[in-house]
């Protein structure tokens, strides 16, 4: 197998849990004996665990020896059964059989590409499964992602969703519809909520013995959220990678799973040959979760909030709502002090009949590190500035001066810090802040602003 392959793994499950069924074809008993013979070689050479693939198989000669699978008798029937039986037998929900589509002449991959080509695209598949990204009420972010397509494909959406999402308070992932795909993208989405390197799962593969290890990515293309409230929504619709993310998170106690148990899929394979009627999916490596040592095989991901699959967005938005509202009582106990503080500073320095220079020395420092600790944009700073820059020059441009500090590029704070300036009869300095703004702020259209308010303020004043 090559490392091609080994990529592959998992987006051709995502494929197989979505392709089209096939139709029905008569089938004899010599063409099922020749299919389970198959089915037993490809178990033997590829199925990640050696024994239970010899277990299996012996159970599946004497099975069909015994009579099973007699009653089906077209191919969409008969691979349905086998499908069954070998997930029960060796406790593998990725086991399955297929029966490719007869109403072409051409056969297996070439008759899935004009399957892929002549019909509509699945949903979602335009926008690499992120059918959905929005802020609810209470500024709860929800993203709605319908599978982990290749991460080549589905970065640029995932990035504008994370981006859309960046600025609220909880998020909600839904992965109810989820069907699977590469673990390369689960990685990808998980590093988004995590700011350390950490092992998230490894996957083993029985060809070489191989063991291949997915941490928390150092970067991503957006910003990294490793604190915001996460919920995961899952059903028994959701499966392999979607698993892998939602047990990610999980055992890592990043996480709220709120749902239905998963489908229970945890290892990763790909397609085989059988023959031009059949193909089947086999499971040749296996998740391995740093935590728990194992994986999610069979028993699913089980959620800490259990509830039917159509009540779990509303479960989801009731908790992050809860969880929302206590973090922000939390922030304003916390911010009431130092905001009465700054504001008591300020007060001083508006009273006081000091001069400029004077102010900068006894309240800058004081007040810079109230507004670093209050998280205070340069926008809700110059808003006190602007207030005031007619009736109280001196207090605004002590303001302006700081508010530039946190945003050299906003073009209206150097245009009012020199109108203040003006107003105090400082036209040299005025003119000096003006340039200062013309070698920071990038836009012309910007710059000839600056430039027509410096003409303003030198008619003004020279016409007094």
């Amino acid at each position: 197998m090559t490392s091609f392959k080994k990529t592959a793994l998992s987006i051709a499950l995502f494929i197989g849990l979505n392709s089209q069924t096939a139709l029905a074809q008569a089938i004899s008993k010599t063409e099922k004996q020749q299919v389970i013979d198959k089915v037993s070689e490809l178990m033997s050479e590829y199925y990640v665990y050696p024994e239970v693939a010899t277990k299996t198989n012996e159970k599946l000669k004497l099975a069909f020896k015994q009579g099973e699978f007699m009653a089906h008798t077209d191919s969409e029937e008969f691979a349905k059964a086998l499908s069954i039986w070998l997930k029960e037998t060796a406790e593998d929900r990725h086991l399955r059989v297929r029966a490719n589509p007869v109403n072409q002449e051409v056969k297996g991959a070439e008759s899935r590409l004009r399957d892929s080509l002549l019909n509509p695209p699945r949903f979602g598949s335009q926008n690499k499964g992120v059918v959905a990204a929005k802020v609810l009420e209470n500024n709860i972010g929800y993203m709605d992602l319908r599978g982990f397509y290749r991460l080549i494909e589905s970065q640029p959406y995932i990035d504008s969703a994370m981006k859309l999402l960046a600025n609220t308070d909880a998020i909600i992932i839904d992965l109810r519809k989820n069907g699977g795909g590469s673990p390369r993208t689960v990685q990808y989405l998980c590093s988004y909520f995590f700011d350390k390197k950490l092992l998230l799962n490894s996957l083993y593969y029985r060809e070489d013995n191989e063991t291949i290890d997915y941490y928390v990515l150092d970067e991503v293309a957006g910003e990294k959220l490793p604190d915001v409230p996460l919920y995961v929504l899952t059903s028994n619709r959701t499966a392999s990678a979607a698993e892998e993310f939602s047990y990610n998170m999980q055992t890592r106690k990043r996480a709220t799973l709120v749902g239905e148990t998963t489908r229970g899929a945890a290892n990763p394979g790909g397609m085989f040959t059988i023959n031009d009627n059949f193909r089947m999916f086999v499971a040749t490596g296996a998740a391995i979760n740093p935590i728990t040592k194992t994986n999610w095989e069979t028993v699913g991901v089980v959620p800490h909030v259990a509830t039917k699959k159509d009540q779990a967005l509303d479960k989801a938005i009731e908790l992050a709502s809860i969880e929302v509202e206590k973090n922000w009582q939390t922030l304003k106990a916390e911010r009431e002090q130092p905001l009465d503080k700054l504001l008591s500073i300020l007060n001083d320095a508006k009273q006081s009949k000091k001069s400029l220079t004077d102010i900068r020395q006894s309240y800058q420092q004081q007040t810079k590190a109230l507004i670093n600790a209050l998280n205070l944009s340069d926008e809700e700073l110059a808003e006190l500035a602007y207030e005031s820059w007619e009736t109280s020059p001196k207090y605004a441009v002590f303001l302006f001066e700081i508010a530039v500090t946190f945003n050299e590029q906003e073009l209206y704070l150097y245009e009012y810090w020199a109108r203040a300036l003006a107003r105090l009869d400082q036209l040299n300095e005025a003119k000096t802040v003006i340039n200062i703004g013309l070698s920071k702020v990038k836009s012309e259209e910007h710059k000839t602003m600056l430039k027509d308010a410096l003409t303003e303020i030198t008619v003004s004043k020279n016409m007094l």
